[in-house]
């Protein structure tokens, strides 16, 4: 029954993380677009560190918003989730890294297996990171499952070359 409910989560987990990336994809990219127009419009003698600041610091706007916005709809996410999930988090990591948080509401009892999981994640998450890559390219996905203690049952990090290997 458990190994049901850890499955159950999983597919909710890649439902949910789907649905967030394509809601957030035109409006963010509409307004992205705007800011660096408005940005490349004000400052026409640019040195080339000073670009690569205004990109960097873009890409980190861009990054932010998207999280900012899969944050609003963490409230669903949980009711989705019912029981079986204490709490879901989702934040920014050092290196352009979004982190997605699942803590159980209690110790699944079994293993989960992150190299038979880690494919269909991979496949799940694509179209996020496929919105992410022309403001971040190298955005990466960081998916952890927490008992809830906060020991870590199971971690994925899924990179741009990871979706890159996705047929469609």
């Amino acid at each position: 029954m458990k190994k049901i409910g850890v499955i159950f989560l999983g597919i909710v987990t890649l439902l949910s993380l789907t649905a967030c990336s394509n809601k957030e994809t035109s409006p963010s990219s509409s307004s992205t677009s705007t800011i660096i127009s408005e940005k490349n419009s004000k400052s026409s003698d640019v040195t080339t560190s000073s670009t690569t600041a205004s990109t960097e610091s873009s890409s980190s706007d861009y990054l932010s918003l998207m999280i900012e916005a899969a944050q609003s709809q963490l409230p669903s996410l949980k009711a989705q989730a019912g029981d079986s999930v204490a709490d879901i988090t989702i934040e920014e990591g050092p290196d352009s890294t979004v982190i997605y948080n699942y803590t159980f509401a209690q110790a699944p009892g079994v293993a989960i297996d992150a190299e038979a999981m880690k494919p269909t994640l991979v496949k799940a998450m694509k179209p996020t990171l496929d919105s992410l890559k022309g403001f971040v390219p190298d955005a990466k996905i960081e998916v952890n499952y927490l008992n809830p203690d906060g020991s870590q049952v199971a971690s994925f990090t899924i990179t741009q070359e990871d979706t890159a290997q996705v047929s469609e």
